[in-house]
């Protein structure tokens, strides 16, 4: 390896010109790969902070065939988030998997907090929750509480709002964590789903109040129907996934500890990219909720394969005591007595469109949370985040609306809209919605730029 230029590179890379770096530490590093680990690395590191995630996928894997490199761990770490970037997460497992393997790596961490951004992503949700409760036990990790957040994220998803409690406190008694306005946010939500309004209520305001955090359109959900349970409690409750304030951007390793101007383990904000953003500092204990002290949570104490027994045990009991409080003759006969006349039924209403929610029922509904400025993702099929908010675009501000012809059929439908913004004259859209179950939901949105005069 050619020191100089490697030396001027670092100095490229130290004042932010990435572009002049990822070429000085190529050119550092010459032909072939003995001895040139460290440039590879630093290479992949600039072309990373560049978003040329293909080209940092190539170089890393040259710093991974130097033999001799001493980081090569952490190059398959940065290799990994690289991976992730280009979608490719069975393949980033695979090299966060190695580092964990690698007896010279010590910050664990890093890599279960990135193995369980791309489970996440490939919606191996115990997978990620397992990772993430790893990271957060790890004994290295300088700020848990951003593993054990993610980790209450992931029981959520898992339909676990009582062990997701457990997470957010748990993420609560760390003094270092900087996100306690968004764990006190998502504890909230969990308590919401668990119909413990008070304490729900309590936690949005502590979120909001103590530390200034800014509620996500489903926390805010969430915290209203708190507020108003408590006043007019309602026997029904909606379960609210708190999915927007989670703990994820990627972890961009270091190949050169203690190397002026670059830390060991920085971060780089990329776009959706999965991991966690490791900061400086070491973990706290004390008070939770600011004034409040919390009992140690069972967290700490249950393995992974307790909670899941624990889990399947409590669903167990439910099914055995819906069970004993049927007739199961009874049922037999009541099956045998509709079971003609509602196949006829159900056929009958899917070959003529018909379902609940209805069309009119699912673009009401969606135009009603537009105009109120309430989050819109449960009227639509699921499709990404972006692919929605890019839809909804071509929607104005909505003051009032009005729902015109339905073309009904048995998989996709159409409705036709017009819709008065706050400023400006009536627009014409129409809405495709696509069957979800038994019901239907929006699929998309398209301008219809005829006026409603043209009629």
């Amino acid at each position: 390896m050619d020191d100089a230029r490697f030396q001027e590179a670092k100095a490229a890379y130290d004042a932010g010109d990435y572009r002049v770096a990822a070429k000085g530490f190529l050119a550092a590093a010459g032909r072939g790969t003995d001895g040139n680990g460290a440039a590879y690395h630093m290479a992949g590191n600039a072309l990373m902070r560049l978003r040329r995630y293909s080209d940092a996928v190539s170089v890393y894997r040259h710093a991974l065939r130097d033999e001799l490199y001493e980081k090569r761990a952490a190059a398959r770490v940065n290799l990994a988030s690289a991976l992730v970037a280009q979608a490719e997460y069975g393949e980033a497992v695979e090299e966060y998997r190695a580092a964990l393997e690698d007896p010279e790596y010590d910050a664990h961490y890093r890599a279960l907090q990135g193995m369980a951004g791309a489970h996440m992503q490939m919606g191996h949700i115990e997978e990620a929750a397992t990772a993430y409760r790893q990271a957060a036990l790890d004994s290295g990790n300088p700020d848990p509480g951003k593993a054990l957040n993610n980790l209450g994220l992931c029981f959520m998803a898992l339909d676990r709002p009582g062990d997701a409690v457990e997470a957010y406190k748990a993420a609560l008694g760390f003094d270092t964590y900087s996100g306690r306005g968004k764990a006190l946010a998502n504890l909230g939500i969990a308590f919401h789903a668990l119909g413990l309004d008070a304490e729900a209520v309590k936690a949005f305001e502590k979120a909001i109040q103590l530390h200034g955090h800014s509620l996500s359109g489903q926390a805010l959900e969430a915290f209203d129907r708190s507020q108003a349970a408590l006043v007019a409690p309602t026997p029904e409750r909606e379960v609210v996934e708190g999915w927007q304030t989670g703990e994820m951007p990627p972890v961009i390793e270091s190949s050169m500890v203690g190397m002026s101007g670059f830390d060991d383990g920085a971060t780089v904000e990329f776009a959706a990219i999965p991991g966690s953003d490791i900061e400086s500092g070491t973990p706290g204990t004390g008070a939770v909720l600011e004034t409040e002290e919390i009992e140690e949570s069972a967290f700490f104490t249950r393995s992974d394969q307790d909670m899941r027994e624990a889990d399947r045990e409590l669903r167990r009991a439910e099914r055995l005591s819906r069970r004993e409080t049927r007739n199961p003759w009874r049922t037999v006969v009541s099956i045998a007595s509709v079971v003609v006349v509602v196949a006829g039924a159900l056929l009958a209403l899917y070959f003529t469109g018909l379902g609940f929610p209805t069309q009119a029922m699912t673009v009401d509904g969606l135009l009603e949370a537009r105009a109120a400025g309430s989050a819109v993702d449960k009227y639509w099929v699921a499709v990404p985040d972006a692919d929605v908010d890019k839809e909804m675009a071509k929607l104005p501000p909505v003051k009032e609306f009005q729902l015109g012809a339905i073309e009904r059929a048995a998989r996709t439908s159409r409705v036709e809209v017009t819709v008065t913004p706050d400023n400006g004259a009536p627009l014409r859209y129409e809405i495709t919605l696509s069957r979800e179950g038994v019901g239907w939901k929006v699929s998309g949105v398209a301008n219809d730029w005829r006026t409603p005069e043209d009629d």
